[in-house]
């Protein structure tokens, strides 16, 4: 007979079947694979021109950045 422990109690110690079948699934599969092509904030980014962070840029009507005057 096997020693492993009821499937039930493996739940239960696992903190729920969530949690049991998220950890079983990743063991199996592997962790999830990200994508290169997923949005991100990308206001975060510096800008090419001043080096600035692109949150710091003003947005004109047609979409546009321009960058903010030295301090």
């Amino acid at each position: 007979m096997s020693d492993k422990a009821p499937l039930r109690d493996r739940v239960r110690e696992a903190g729920g079947l969530y949690q049991w079948f998220n950890a079983t699934l990743i063991r199996l599969a592997g962790p999830p694979h990200v994508s290169p092509n997923l949005p991100r904030n990308r206001d975060g980014d510096v800008c090419a021109h001043c080096g600035r962070r692109k949150d710091e840029h003003t947005r004109s009507g047609d979409g546009t950045l321009h960058c903010p005057t030295p301090l």
